[in-house]
Parts: structure tokens; C-alpha cells; sequence
């Protein structure tokens, strides 16, 4: 008698167990995919793909999501209309942050291009200085310019957001200064 009461608690304790880890492993999915968002949201705001405002709002809604899990939860169970409901607003939240680090704002990476550019033309006027092919005066009229692309591309960048919009205006006036330092040199007026 003894031994049947050992083997069916056993059995019932095993099932119990056979059916808690089911819940389990579904707690573990829920978590793990809220660990693989916020590591997606700390990516976007590391590679500048989220502004610091788009990050703060889909962290408020993984907050949210496990604030409504931990409600769930109270009880000691999740029940499966329960975990259907937060797989959805997980879903929701993980197209939320796709759309955001894919939108074309962000913090502004770097732009390599127009670094490498300006500095180019930095070496054109050293150049021209040295050779004596641009004058004084050309010389600090096309400085001034770059100059001022340069404070134009830090007030730019300097919301967090360099627009495709602002990104062509630097374009524009770099390849301006680009035709200006070119003609300033072969103008034929020579430094004495």
C-alpha cells in the first residue's frame, strides 16, 4: 500500500512537473526575446540608427510589457490567452523597434566622405598657398567657405539628425567650393 501511495505520488508529481515546464520554457522564450529587444535598442542607439527620444520610447514599451507580464504573473501562472497577449504586443514592439532603426534618423554616424572631402580641399588651398598659384586674399576667401561648410555640417548634425536634405545642402556647397578652389588656381593671378 505503501509503495503504490510512493508510486502515485510520484507519477503525479512528475506530471505536474510535465506540465509546469511547458509554462516554464514559454517564460523563458517571453524573456529571452525582451533581452534580444533590448539588445536591439542599445545596437540602434550604439550604431546611430535610433535618436536617444526613439530609444526611450520603445524601452517605455518593453517596459510596459513586462510590467503587464509581472501582473500576469501574480497569480503563479500564465495562462495561454495570457501568453498569447504578450506574444502580440512583443511582436508589436519588435516591428515598433524595426521601423524606428530602419526610418533614416538617428544620431548621426559618421560621415567619412565629407570628412575626406574637406580635408581634400584643405590640402588644394595648402597647395595653392605653397605654389603660389592662389593669392592671400583668394586664399582666406575659400578657407572662409570651408569654414563655413564645417560649421553648417555641426549645426546640422548637432540635433541627432543629418538628413538626406542637409547631407545634399553639404554636398552642394563642398562641390561648390570644389569649382571655386579649382578655378582660384588656374585663374593666372599669381602670389608676389
Amino acid at each position: 500500500m505503501f509503495r503504490h501511495r510512493t508510486i502515485v505520488l510520484t507519477g503525479t508529481l512528475m506530471l505536474g512537473l510535465a506540465l509546469a515546464a511547458p509554462a516554464l520554457a514559454e517564460e523563458d522564450v517571453i524573456d529571452q526575446r525582451r533581452a534580444n529587444e533590448e539588445k536591439r535598442i542599445a545596437d540602434g542607439l550604439r550604431n546611430g540608427s535610433l535618436t536617444p527620444g526613439e530609444a526611450a520610447r520603445l524601452q517605455r514599451e518593453q517596459a510596459r510589457i513586462s510590467r503587464e507580464e509581472q501582473r500576469f504573473l501574480s497569480d503563479g501562472t500564465l495562462s495561454e490567452r495570457e501568453r498569447q497577449h504578450l506574444l502580440r504586443h512583443e511582436e508589436r514592439a519588435s516591428r515598433h523597434i524595426w521601423r524606428e532603426r530602419h526610418d533614416g534618423q538617428g544620431t548621426v554616424a559618421p560621415t567619412p566622405h565629407l570628412d575626406r572631402r574637406l580635408a581634400n580641399e584643405q590640402r588644394r588651398i595648402d597647395a595653392g598657398i605653397a605654389d603660389g598659384s592662389l593669392t592671400e586674399r583668394e586664399a582666406r576667401r575659400l578657407q572662409r567657405a570651408e569654414d563655413r561648410i564645417r560649421t553648417e555640417e555641426e549645426r546640422f548634425k548637432s540635433d541627432g539628425n543629418f538628413t538626406p536634405r542637409e547631407r545634399q545642402k553639404v554636398v552642394r556647397d563642398e562641390n561648390r567650393l570644389s569649382r571655386q578652389i579649382y578655378r582660384q588656381r588656374h585663374d593666372g593671378q599669381r602670389r608676389r
